[in-house]
């Protein structure tokens, strides 16, 4: 769905706050949202977990193993150390394991809690 400039401003994060278990957002138009810190991490949206979930998207790597995280390997408290800003759009969460290559954008997360 197409959004003006002024609906994104909107949809965007007043505050980021992570927890032991949830990631808190404060919306600018004044909605707040939860996420279970396990869930972000199953649906991470990197190249490498989409693939490992059967949701391929752009070209795919050959000759390279790389980490993918299944649900097998996220325990319900997945751990996060931390997170950073990218750009205006969104955020990096730190995984205690080392794992940080998705991009959560605050489109996808705002989404995201509306299921």
């Amino acid at each position: 769905m197409l959004r003006s400039p002024e609906e994104k401003k909107r949809r965007r994060p007043t505050s980021i706050e992570l927890g032991e278990r949830e990631l808190l957002i404060s919306w600018q138009d004044g909605q707040r949202s939860s996420y279970a810190l396990h869930d972000l991490r199953l649906h991470c949206p990197c190249a490498n977990c989409r693939e490992a979930r059967g949701q391929p998207h752009g070209p795919q790597l050959v000759g390279m193993e790389l980490p993918i995280v299944t649900a097998a390997s996220v325990n319900p408290t997945s751990e996060a150390k931390g997170f950073d800003p990218v750009g205006r759009y969104g955020i990096k969460i730190r995984w205690a394991d080392g794992h940080d290559a998705g991009i959560y954008t605050f489109e996808m997360l705002r989404d995201f809690s509306a299921d």
